[in-house]
Parts: structure tokens; sequence; C-alpha cells
């Protein structure tokens, strides 16, 4: 019946220059397939035809994503006048009882599972433990619980919390269990677990699958458990059991009878499969307009899953390759657990306009591909104009609202992001110098705040990486950015940023520096105003043999932080060219210039036609940053520029939408690492890998790895291989984060070693410069210490090492070492003096090969403890 009256409906209008389809709740074309199924037969009639759908207030369901292809091309979906259609993946919960506990109960089917639940417009809190803050890992055990195999390496299915916390998880099933996900934050991502199992008295946690290795970034993990009965507790908390019961607290003055809930249903919305290699497979000309998609759903794998960065390689409700002059305007998309878009293969002339993007699960767009694709699957010419994305990363926490690979030629203009909890622009992606087609993007005008809440790390309001030739970021408003332990940056120019210009933006209330290269080639910085940094305001962070960056016409207003950071040290070569500057501490003199006074620093010829300046804003403290006529930074040549024009723009209405208030940033605190307790021999490392818990930096491949070739103990063990061509000099060696400030510190190890190896253990604190506690160093046969020879040791034997050695303010800077030959009574060295007396704290600890003779060394059965000082 269908068919029939659209083919006469084909027919009728057939001589019409445009061709308007309707798409209404009751009527032969009720749904988004349907319209698309009619734009299909209207353009087999006649293909160079326009059409029109029209859509009619309504809600409209969307059980699965409905597919474009290149015969959909050519047609515009938009609201009918005055209309405010939703297309929406998911479906209402009804049925709501009220109990006698303070919940509400809704039934679903046995067996039902869904990740996420909005109540009245609103991302309900999924029952976690603990509500706002976090558990801290305590440590890592490296043997699998008993009866339960590991899924992988230890090191990245083990995990260990205090068993006070662990206890919340007491009294569930297995499946119960399974249903817990537990969330580890790793420096800048984070991973989501289920539990295999739990050990309640040490609180180790062994997780189904595995992800980054624990430790591997930083030597303390927070934590948190999420999707357990036990932690319901909180108004707008809600949890759904393994039986169907649904349970909600509700939030103060809501009402049960007028109570709207929707769960998810549908993983995408729509999926557009054009084939960029193919001119004719191409989905052209294809526009949306005054649409509304909401509810989205996502399953956490029975693995769990942990992407390295930014979420990588998670997927969107709106997928797209293949597409050609194609616009989203004056659309909504909110309420769901992945990214919004994927603009990936192929793509161009895709316009983003004046749409809003809120409460996301993860991102909001992301652009091109993370692998570097044949010139015809790369995606170029995006345009995202005035736009507003707010509140993201609810699940994912990583997400970024704006993420272009290897994309060129973009532009992001007047929009308006906050709310996320990681950067909010990330553009290219090689580290390093790797030739990319990431070229010639452009940032203007966008305001982008309230970024990080303390809980992630490693972010910037824009972040690039990679060779980028051409890419600006310019006329834009950063501000209120806070992390979780180190890195809440404005203008961040990671590895290898190259050829990028950053001028004319406003960057102030930044945990960390408003400008932060970490090392790049050739960047300029300019006519930027920086100001009220907490703890730092321009950072150079790893010196390189060539031009960093240009820093010209800037204005820095010091807040608390330090001037120039990271070490002073990286400002001595001379890479940085810095000139024409205004420096400013409103509240006393800048106390230094990366370790040297104003005159000092301008006698190396730094800072040419600098000052310091009260450059006068007329009250920044209220916001106000104009330049009096006066300010001595427009006679040295800094231009100024209007702040207010970063943002959205059109009517007030819209400009409402984007002026949300935010509570106030929250700035995160370096979490006190758990003391480090280790016993590694090696067993559940796999064959070529690095040891756990060690971080390991040479750049040579298998210098450094496990073994399984006549271990001390067990199966295996770990082999050092240096050589002439292993570089730098110390290398190959691995070090360990012990955490280590008062008590005794054991360290116990078996070495092998070929005859022309030098293998050297130290234990050091984390100043600058550092400073030496123990030191041995095994050199050719010979054990030295304090530079005397302590004992000799045959080559190619396995030799037992202790060190203890008392640390805090209470150590005498002494220490005492066992050496054990096989076969032989064990040596006692008691009363070795520390290298450096004042050094009292184990931050490092390691084990580096300054030979240059090709040799091999293995080391076994590794511990170390620390205990309590008698």
């Amino acid at each position: 019946m269908r068919l029939v009256s659209l083919s006469l409906l084909f027919a009728g209008l057939a001589s019409a220059q445009a061709l308007t389809l309707e798409l209404k709740p009751g009527t032969a074309i009720a749904d988004l397939a349907a319209a698309r199924d009619a734009a299909r037969q209207a353009h087999a009639a006649n293909p160079k035809e326009p059409i029109t759908v029209r859509v009619a207030d309504g809600t409209y369901p969307l059980a699965e994503a409905v597919v474009f292809e290149p015969r959909d091309s050519g047609v515009t979906y938009e609201a009918a006048p005055g209309a405010k259609p939703m297309f929406t993946g998911g479906k209402q919960i009804t049925g709501w009882k009220a109990g006698a506990d303070g919940l509400w109960t809704a039934h679903a089917e046995p067996g039902t599972s869904y990740e996420v639940l909005w109540i009245n417009g609103r991302r309900a809190t999924r029952a976690r433990m603990p509500k706002d803050e976090f558990f801290q890992a305590t440590g890592q055990p490296l043997e699998p619980l008993p009866g339960i195999p590991l899924a992988s390496p230890a090191q990245q299915t083990m995990l260990q919390v205090a068993p006070s916390e662990a206890a919340v998880l007491r009294g569930l099933s297995a499946e119960e269990l399974h249903d817990v996900n537990v969330v580890v934050l790793h420096s800048w991502s984070e991973s989501r677990h289920r539990l295999a199992g739990v050990r309640f008295e040490d609180g180790a946690l062994q997780f189904t699958g595995g992800s980054r290795a624990f430790f591997s970034l930083e030597p303390f993990h927070r934590v948190y458990f999420e999707n357990l009965r036990a932690a319901l507790t909180d108004p707008g908390e809600w949890f759904l059991g393994r039986d169907g019961t649904l349970l909600y607290k509700p939030r103060a003055g809501e009402k049960i009878d007028s109570l709207e809930a929707w769960a998810p249903v549908a993983a995408q919305w729509l999926l557009f499969k054009g084939d960029p290699a193919k001119d004719e497979a191409l989905i052209r000309d294809l526009h949306f307009r005054g649409l509304t998609f909401q509810h989205q759903s996502y399953t956490l794998p029975p693995t769990g899953v942990g992407y390295h960065q930014a979420e990588e390689p998670l997927g969107a409700a709106i997928e797209a390759d293949g597409l050609r002059d194609v616009s989203f305007e004056n659309c909504e998309f909110a309420h769901t657990m992945s990214n919004v878009f994927w603009l990936r293969h192929g793509c161009r002339d895709v316009a983003l306009r004046q749409c809003y993007l809120h409460d996301l699960g993860a991102g909001g767009v992301k652009i091109g591909d993370p692998k570097i694709l044949t010139v015809s699957d790369q995606t170029s010419f995006i345009t995202i104009d005035n736009c507003i994305m707010h509140t993201g990363g609810r699940y994912f926490l990583s997400a970024i609202p704006v993420l272009i690979f290897h994309a060129s030629d973009c532009t992001i203009r007047h929009c308006d992001i906050a709310d996320f909890f990681y950067s909010g622009i990330s553009i290219g992606w090689v580290w390093g110098y790797k030739p990319t087609p990431c070229a010639r993007n452009v940032v203007e005008e966008c305001h982008i705040h309230h970024l990080g809440w303390a809980v992630l790390s490693d972010m910037g309001a824009v972040y690039t990486l990679g060779p980028q030739p051409g890419t600006v970021i310019r006329g834009c408003h950063f501000h209120d950015i806070g992390c979780g332990s180190y890195g809440g940056w404005g203008m961040y120019n990671d590895e290898g940023s190259t050829g990028i210009v950053w001028e004319n933006n406003l960057v102030h209330h930044t945990q960390d520096a408003g400008c932060h290269q970490h090392y790049g080639r050739g960047n300029i910085v300019r006519n930027n105003i920086i100001a009220y940094g907490a703890e730092e305001h321009v950072r150079r962070s790893r010196p390189e043999e060539f031009p960093a960056f240009v820093f010209e016409r800037n204005i820095v207003l010091m807040g608390e932080g330090r001037l120039f950071a990271h070490v002073d040290k990286n400002w001595d070569d001379g890479r940085v060219f810095l000139a024409d500057n205004v420096y400013w501490k409103p509240d006393g003199p800048i106390p230094e210039f990366a370790g040297r006074s104003w005159q000092d620093w301008q006698f190396l010829g730094r800072d040419t036609g600098s000052v310091v300046a009260d450059p006068l804003f007329v009250a920044p403290e209220k916001g106000d940053w104009t330049l009096r006529p006066e300010s001595p930074a427009l006679k040295i040549g800094f231009v100024p520029f209007d702040w207010k024009k970063a943002g959205v723009t059109g009517d007030a209405a819209w400009h409402q939408l984007a002026d949300e208030e935010f509570p106030p940033m929250k700035y995160g605190m370096k979490p006190k690492a758990p003391p480090l307790q280790l016993h590694d021999g090696f067993e559940q490392t796999p064959l070529g890998e690095k040891p756990a818990r060690a971080r390991v930096y040479a750049k040579k491949p298998g210098v450094v790895k496990v073994v399984a070739e006549n271990p001390s103990k067990g199966q295996r063990c770990l082999q050092l291989t240096d050589g002439p061509d292993v570089e730098p000099a110390f290398e190959p060696h691995f070090c360990y984060t012990p955490g280590h400030d008062r008590g005794v510190t054991r360290v116990a190890f078996d070495v092998r070693m070929e005859p022309e190896y030098r293998l050297i253990h130290e234990w050091r604190d984390d100043a600058n410069p550092y400073r030496t506690g123990p030191k041995l160093d095994f050199d050719k046969g010979a054990v030295l210490a304090n530079g005397n020879m302590l004992a000799e040791f045959p080559p190619n034997t396995w030799i037992y090492v202790e060190v203890i050695g008392k640390i805090g303010p209470d150590s005498d800077a002494t220490w005492n070492c066992t050496l054990t030959v096989p076969g032989q009574e064990a040596q006692h060295f008691d009363g070795l003096k520390f290298e450096k007396p004042d050094m009292k704290e184990l931050k490092w600890l390691g084990f580096s090969s300054p030979g240059r003779a090709v040799a091999r060394c293995w080391l076994d059965e590794i511990e170390i403890e620390n205990r309590p000082a008698k």
C-alpha cells in the first residue's frame, strides 16, 4: 500500500522543480529510513530532481543506524517550520513505583544491561564508590589469583587497593562482580575493567582483560568502582540488577508521575557509506537542518576497554566515508555514549554550522584517520562553525571535543567548547617529525574553557602533534584548565609540533603554563596574552639541536607560578628567540628569568626589546583585558585584539546557551605515590617484553627484555644487551619509582654478567640535580662502592646482591651490602657511605650500563621493600 501511494505521489509531482516529502508520525513516511527510501524512489524516476524531506514535530525512534549510500545524494532533511523533531536511539522506561527505602523501581527484562540512564533530560549517575573522589591503588600483584588464569600479562590485569576499599565488593556473586566497572586513571587516559576476581585480604583485583601497563606513566593510579548496588546512596544515582530491577534515587523536586526516563537502544544513528576511491561512489549534496538526535548506546566488552590517547579507535553515533558537500545546520546532538561524528575516510567540504552538542559520553567530532592513508582516502576541508560543545567525556573520560588526525585544511571557528576532562581541540597524530598530511588547519576565535577538572593530566586547550605547516591558532580565549597531577596547559605544542603559529590568543587561569612546547621546530608564539598561571607561565620541556620557537610581542601577567619552566637549563641554549615581550607580576618583582635576574637574562642576549612593566590592562581581575592608551606593550609593537569576539555568534538565545555557568575550576594535586613493594621473578612477563613497574627508555629495541635463558630461579629472567651502538652511553638502563621517604629500604637481586659488561645500581632522590645514596659498580669481575673494590665475582655466574639503607630525615647516610657467590660464604659490607649525605628520599632506583663493549647481563628475582625503622 505505501509503495503504491508513494508512486502516485511522485507521478503527480514529477513536473515540479523540486520535490518535497513529508516525514510525519502515523503517515506512509513515518521514520527516517522510510523517508530515505522514498527519496530513493523519487530519484529513480528523476535523478536530477532536488528533494527536500520536511520533518514534522514528533519523536522518531532509531532502533539501528540509518544507512546512506551514493544513491541517497541530493536530498535535504529539514525540520518543518516551527517544528522540533527528535530522532532517538533510546526507549522510555515507564511503570515506576516508589519504595519505602526512598528508591523508585522499574523493571526490564532479566539479563538486560545498559551503561547509562537519562532522567528528565539529565544523565543520571551510575552508582559508584567513592562518590566524587578516588581510591588510590596501593600496588600491583604479579601473580594471578588462585584458580583464575591471567587474560593478559599481570602488569596489565592486576592491581591492588586497600582492603577496606575492596570490602565494598564483598558478598557479590561472580556474575555481579563481572558487572562492576573498575575505572583506572592513567595520567592522560583511563581504562574501564570488569572483575575476574578479588582477594579481600590484601585488596588484590584481577581483571578480565588488559590495558596499558599499570604504573607505566606515573607511580600512582586513581581508581573508582561503578555499577554496584551498595553504592546506590545519593540522589540522582541508579543501578540495574541482573534480574531486571532498575533502581533510582530521585533528586529533590522530582515527581514519580512526571518522571521521564530513557535507556539506550541504538549504537549508532547515521552511517554514510561512500567510497572515496571512486568519484561515482561518493555521497554528495546531503543536508540536515533543524533536527535533533538523542540517546545512543554502548556496551562495555567482556574484557573491558582502554585506549592509549584521546579514545583513538572509539567510533561515533554518526560515521562517514566518502562525503562531498554535506552539511549539518542548526542541529542538536545529545545524550551519547561515544563520539557524535567521525568524518573518517575521504570526506571533503563537510560543514557543521550552529550545532549544539552536549551531554556526550565521549567527544564531539573526529576528523580523518589515525593512519596515514592514500590521497583519495584523506579527509580535508571540514568546517565546524559557530557550534557549542558542552559537557562531554562522561563515560570515556579522555575523549576530545574536536580531534583532527591526519587531515588538512580544516577550520574550527567561533565555537564554544567547555566541560570536558581532557584537551579541547587536538590536531595531528605523529609523535616526532615523520611527514604527515596534517597541514593548514585553522582554529580561530574559539572560546575553550573549563577543561580537566583535576581528573586527567597532560592536556591543553588546543593540543598539537607532529609537523603541520600552515596550522594557525588565533583570536581564541582559553581559560580555567585544571589537571589531575600535571599538565593543565593552554597552548600546547606536544611532540614534534612544527610550523604552527599561535597569535592573538588570550590564555589565563591555567594550572600550568599558558604556553608549553614539549619539543618541536619553528613554531611562532606572538601577540598573545598569558596570565595567572598557578604553577608556571611559559614552559619548554625538551631542548633539541635546532630553533624551537619564537616568542615575541606577548604579554605575560604573572600569577603565583614561575615565569619560565620546566628547568632553568632548558632556556640556556639560545634556541628560543624571545623579543619585544612585556612581563609583569602585579604583587611584586619577578623573582627570576630561568634562574637569572632580569639584568643577567638580557646580558645573555635574551628578550631584546622586552620590558618588565605593568601592561596596564583596564581590569583583568574582572575580565576586562583592554589595554590603556599609555600601555608600554603598545610602544613595543603589541597589537590589541578583541578577545570578546572569541566564541559563538548569532542571536541572544544562542549566546545564552553558550554562556552556561560552570562551577569554579578544580586544580589537582599530584597524589602521593604508594611506597613501591616489589618481588619480580619475571615469570608472568611475556618473553621479549619489558619488566613490570619499571621505566625503560632505550631507543634501540630489545636491549632490555625478558628471556628464558638460564634464569637463577623459575623459567625467565631479564636480559640487558650493551654495545657501541646503544645510545646514550648509559643505555641500556631501566628504573623504578619507589616513593620511599622514610623507614628502611631493602633491595635485593640476582645478577649474572659476561666478562666485559659494566653495570651500575644506584638510588637517587628527585632533586635538581639529583643526589645519589647507595651506588654499586659491577665492572669486569669486580664490585666497587665509594671508590673501593668490595669483592670479586666470576663471570657468567649468578650472584646474590642485597642493599639496605635507612631513608628519611633520620637517615645517617650509610648503607649495608651483602654479596653472595654460590659455594662461598656471604660477604657483608656495613657502614658504606651515601654518595651524597643529604640524599633523604628514594625516588629513583635503577640499573644503568655505562660500558661500550658488546656484552650481556642478566637480572632475576628483583626485590624492593620498605619497612618502618626500628
